[in-house]
């Protein structure tokens, strides 16, 4: 029985998209750890080809780098880590092994055999490997057709609700009819619109009115000026009265003999008996100003 060890094989843009990184940077990856003696298999043409293995020495020279390891330092220290590891398998396809010497037939048969091996081998990984890239977008679309089945279902509810709802509501009218009874309704509207505008334009004209005859009932506002004037001239009228009389009353005061004028104070020394002409004069004002007041505002 043939014992077969496949592994899979990427291409660089693959990789540099796997690492997130640009393709000249994998580039100096690859020469860097190919300086310090790691070995790449190349196609043909030249073209480097990588393994999972190698995928996962770029991670750990990435991973250095982004530590701030320069490029030197940090491809010396991935490779020492491969020289602790294992080696690396090596990638498929892989070449037939050359047929043994014997007779023709055997030769043949060996040469099926192994070819028959290989492609059943590299079949199952093949599959395997759609299979488990596949899951989830199959686990995706099963999800999906759960959603539309559930979505599907209410759709059906509503469906069913709507219909039960058509049949509790009431059988449309006839549409003139109800055409009719929307213009009435109009109609009505405008005959309360119409009565309305009356009562606002007799309540404005009552309401009109009132203010007319309450404005009647309100004395005219006082000219201010006018009032001041004639308060102005009422006291100087009152002065000028006043003034008279006094004048009067001291000529009067005056005439009268001089006993009841002067006063003694001690032997030989006279005056004017003040308090008793002011009270004279007081009196004669008292007496006679209500009847020069008249007098005055007569003329």
């Amino acid at each position: 029985m043939v014992n077969l060890d496949l592994e899979l094989v990427y291409s660089p843009k693959q990789v540099h998209e796997h690492l997130r990184v640009s393709d000249s940077s994998l580039r100096k990856y690859a020469m860097a750890l190919e300086a310090r003696g790691y070995k790449f298999r190349k196609e043909d043409n030249g073209n480097r080809i990588f393994t999972q293995h190698d995928i996962d020495i770029f991670e750990i020279l990435k991973q250095r780098l982004d530590a701030g390891q320069s490029m030197k330092t940090a491809a010396s220290s991935t490779m020492n880590h491969v020289r602790k590891n294992v080696p690396r398998t090596v990638p498929v396809p892989v070449a037939p092994a050359a047929p043994v010497a014997g007779p023709p037939a055997v030769t043949e048969r060996s040469s099926d055999v192994f070819k028959q091996k290989f492609e059943e081998g590299f079949a199952g990984l093949l599959e395997e490997r759609i299979h488990t890239s596949m899951k989830p977008l199959i686990d995706g679309v099963t999800q999906l057709s759960g959603l539309v089945a559930e979505l599907a279902n209410q759709n059906k509810q509503l469906l069913s609700q709507n219909q039960e709802l058509r049949t509790m509501l009431p059988a449309p009218r006839d549409i003139e009819e109800e055409k009719r009874q929307q213009r009435e309704i109009v109609d009505e509207v405008k005959v309360l619109h119409e009565k309305q505008k009356k009562l606002e334009q007799q309540h404005y004209e009552e309401l009109k009115r009132q203010n007319e005859e309450i404005q009647k009932l309100i004395p005219p506002m006082p000219d201010i000026d006018k009032e001041r004037s004639e308060r102005t001239n009422e006291y100087l009228t009152i002065r000028r009265i006043n003034l008279a009389l006094e004048k009067e009353a001291y000529e009067h005061w005056n005439r009268k003999p001089e006993h009841e004028r002067i006063r003694k104070i001690g032997l030989f020394k006279k005056e004017e008996n003040i308090e008793v002409r002011n009270h004279f004069i007081k009196s004669y004002i008292d007496e006679y100003f209500e009847d020069r007041l008249r007098l005055e505002f007569a003329q």
